[in-house]
């Protein structure tokens, strides 16, 4: 079987099933009957770092591919039906809240503030704001990927896990449970998918290439979970904006984020992971 990232848009693909037999891969699983998927995972799981590989290039890859993947109407089903049940959820979409992030702006604000910690964050990282590539707020599925990737910076500061390799598991950890925890299985399912295969694969890289970074890994994951399973409110949807100017530590205080006795600032990883490629 030749597996290749995509196929031509002009190909016609005969269902295997009816065939008796095939050469392709076919499953009851979408994800593994996509061969962009299927490459993606193995080129993830299995990479070495390099200077070849941008870092932000396997994210911005598999949204990419999710955004075909994604069956859209019946995650807005789902939605519909969550905003039911839920009055604060139903009027978190319906206000579709989006606030422009002034970088200067918040340059000016004291060093320990929201804003200002925000700010210098994505400044080591030589980033702009609200860089992750969702533009539209037309459905309920867009306004989520929309804001949710507005305030991704912003919730590695308030869970205390900054941009660094464990850091950005930790995050994951703490949204997905607190996403379960808030929307339910059914939604999560569809939610969480792209996060738990960045964090899968990211494992398996990490087993193969840099086993020593495990043991601080599964500690942060821990912590992680911990966090996003503590919180009475979902983490996606504060109006952070209007804390820009608290400090980092009082909006923790507010949302109800305490770092327990395993929390560890695990910014070192990101010399190690990188400098042992």
């Amino acid at each position: 079987m030749t597996d290749v990232p995509s196929y031509s848009a002009g190909q016609r693909l005969l269902d295997p099933r009816r065939l008796g037999t095939t050469t392709m891969l076919s499953s009851t699983s979408k994800y593994l009957n996509d061969p962009r998927l299927r490459h993606w995972v193995s080129v993830e799981a299995l990479r070495r770092n390099g200077p070849d590989m941008d870092h932000y290039g396997g994210p911005l890859e598999i949204i990419d591919i999710f955004r075909e993947l994604d069956d859209r109407d019946e995650i807005n089903r789902l939605f519909a039906e969550a905003r039911k049940r839920d009055a604060e959820l139903d009027a978190w979409f319906e206000a579709r809240f989006l606030i422009p992030h002034d970088l200067e702006a918040l340059a000016r604000l004291p060093e320990g503030t929201l804003g200002r910690e925000y700010q210098k964050m994505l400044a080591e990282q030589g980033l702009q704001a609200d860089f992750l590539p969702f533009d539209s707020t037309a459905t309920d599925y867009d306004y989520f990927h929309r804001r949710h990737s507005q305030t991704h910076d912003i919730e590695h500061l308030v869970i205390g896990y900054r941009y660094d390799p464990l850091g950005e598991f930790a995050l994951i950890a703490a949204r997905t449970t607190n996403l379960l925890r808030h929307l339910g299985p059914e939604l999560g399912e569809h939610i969480s998918v792209v996060s738990n295969l960045l964090l899968s694969t990211g494992i398996a890289r990490f087993g193969c290439h840099y086993p020593q970074l495990l043991p601080p890994l599964y500690k942060a994951l821990g912590e992680g979970n911990r966090i996003g399973e503590q919180l009475n409110s979902p983490l996606f949807m504060p109006r952070y904006e209007e804390m820009f100017e608290w400090t980092v530590d009082a909006v923790r205080e507010h949302l109800g984020v305490v770092h327990g006795p395993d929390y560890e600032d695990t910014m070192w990883s990101l010399g190690e992971y990188f400098d042992a490629a």
